[in-house]
């Protein structure tokens, strides 16, 4: 994958301005921010609404590993220690901890609809 000369943002070649001379090389984001092409010209450039979107998305599909994590963290320095508490506990987060595996999997092609929904359409220019 190319990198951008201004940042060093290494990026698919469709997050790239095409042209020649000093848009050569240059991401959507430096080619906007130094003003080589308009926000508009460039439809794979995320408004903040919509980035925000994708983030959440994100946040989503990743969050119940984060949980999975901290729970098991609370189970070890709080719970491990009492008898019948610490052991209905640990058997429900094993539980949990081997569903999530089947569900991240099965969901993986909602997720990938809701993103692709979220994303800009790119045709690639001739050449590229």
């Amino acid at each position: 994958m190319p990198a951008c000369r201004l940042c060093g943002g290494i990026y698919p070649r469709e997050n790239f301005i095409h042209g020649i001379g000093p848009r050569k090389d240059v991401c959507v984001r430096c080619g906007v921010e130094h003003k080589f092409v308009e926000a508009e010209e460039v439809p794979i450039l995320y408004d903040p609404s919509t980035t925000t979107a994708r983030m959440t998305l994100l946040a989503r599909r990743y969050s119940p590993f984060l949980w999975v994590i901290l729970l098991w963290s609370a189970w070890v320095t709080v719970l491990s220690g009492i008898a019948v508490w610490g052991l209905a506990s640990a058997v429900l987060l094993g539980l949990t901890t081997l569903a999530l595996i089947p569900w991240f999997v099965l969901s993986s092609a909602a997720y990938q609809a809701k993103l692709a929904r979220l994303s800009a359409d790119y045709a690639r220019p001739p050449g590229h």
